[in-house]
């Protein structure tokens, strides 16, 4: 396995496009950081409504989507370019046994990703302290940190181990990559918004166990008296990051058994 880790660390840090990919996504933070909190603070003022700071700072370090994005992007390349480059063969050739091959490779996206994540929460932080810095941080609960952080940190590593069973399952790097994008922002809002008006208690809840509207609320602002999220739609954060995080293993479960048993 070290073997086999190594390599794939190689190949991953060896690539331009990981770096321009990872830079970009720092990048779009800091954009998407500054403009959540100068539009959420412009509409309280003019609605002379205030949101709670512990929410506000909650969406600039969590929010952006192109964070996890990237990391499933990165996960669909890893197997995308080997079967579209014909590169399999090199990298089953240097690790014969297919499990470790896979397991290396999804080690290392989700690494990677965990890496990434907490690199977008530092550039959140540097971009969140000057834009609050008339407001009072000392009643933002250390427990609601703690637990977004974590969660954004086994989201964006999700997204990545998503990324790899996708690019492992379909093979085809195109139809993996539109996959990992239509699943979450079509394909399940549609879902939600069909069982929502469902007018079926039952069904309106099952709505909240859709895979990536679970995980979604590891980021939650539920206990930083929401005013803009509305997490009476989502589960508690322990739950949806249960819920995600069992979805996202029994994904790359399978796609590690189909790994195995296909030909390259």
């Amino acid at each position: 396995m070290r073997t086999a880790l190594a390599y794939e660390w190689w190949r991953l840090r060896t690539l331009r496009s990981t770096w321009w990919t990872a830079a970009a996504t720092l990048m779009v933070t800091a954009l998407l950081a500054l403009a959540f909190g100068a539009l959420i603070k412009d509409m309280s003022a003019d609605r002379g409504q205030a949101v709670p700071v512990s929410e506000l700072l909650v969406i600039m370090l969590t929010k952006s989507p192109l964070t996890p994005v990237t990391a499933g992007a990165l996960g669909v390349f890893a197997m995308g370019h080997e079967y579209r480059y014909g590169t399999i063969r090199t990298t089953l050739a240097l690790t014969p046994r297919r499990s470790v091959a896979f397991g290396a490779k999804a080690v290392s996206i989700a690494a990677f990703s965990a890496v990434l994540a907490l690199a977008n929460l530092a550039v959140a932080w540097a971009v969140a302290l000057p834009v609050l810095a008339g407001e009072s941080l000392s009643g933002v609960p250390a427990a609601l940190l703690v637990r977004v952080h974590i969660g954004h940190v086994l989201l964006v590593a999700g997204w990545g181990l998503a990324g790899v069973a996708l690019g492992a399952l379909i093979r085809s790097q195109t139809v993996a990559l539109l996959t990992l994008l239509a699943v979450p922002f079509v394909v399940e809002p549609m879902l939600r918004a069909v069982l929502a008006n469902s007018g079926q208690s039952l069904l309106e809840r099952v709505a909240m166990f859709l895979p990536f509207t679970a995980g979604s609320a590891m980021t939650g602002a539920a206990d930083a008296g929401s005013a803009l999220l509305d997490s009476g739609a989502q589960l508690g954060p322990l739950a949806g990051g249960v819920v995600f995080l069992a979805l996202i293993t029994a994904k790359t479960a399978a796609a590690a058994t189909a790994f195995r048993r296909r030909d390259a």
